[in-house]
């Protein structure tokens, strides 16, 4: 049975207490220090951006970066179908 855990991450440059589970724990402290890092990118290249249109920049990159992993899995996922495909067709061949 997996245990439910409370993590408190700092996300940008405020804390926050969150549940999670075990098995869980570990991606969303990396997820928090991917957002933290991605925050810090975009503040040294927009110093002077308000926070809040910092924020909704961070997450439309995050979010860019998101549909393209996802189009690259399903291109993955088409190509490994054909090979599927071409393999049983070489099965009957042979």
């Amino acid at each position: 049975m997996t245990e439910v855990v409370t993590v408190e991450l700092r996300l940008i440059e405020q804390i926050f207490r969150l549940s999670t589970t075990t098995n869980q724990k570990a991606d969303l402290e990396r997820a928090g220090q991917l957002l933290n890092d991605k925050f810090q990118e975009f503040r040294r290249k927009a110093p002077n951006m308000e926070h809040n249109k910092l924020m909704i920049i961070v997450a439309l990159e995050l979010m860019q970066e998101i549909l393209t992993m996802n189009k690259s899995l399903q291109e993955y996922s088409h190509c490994e179908r054909l090979l599927s495909t071409m393999l049983e067709d070489v099965e009957k061949v042979v």
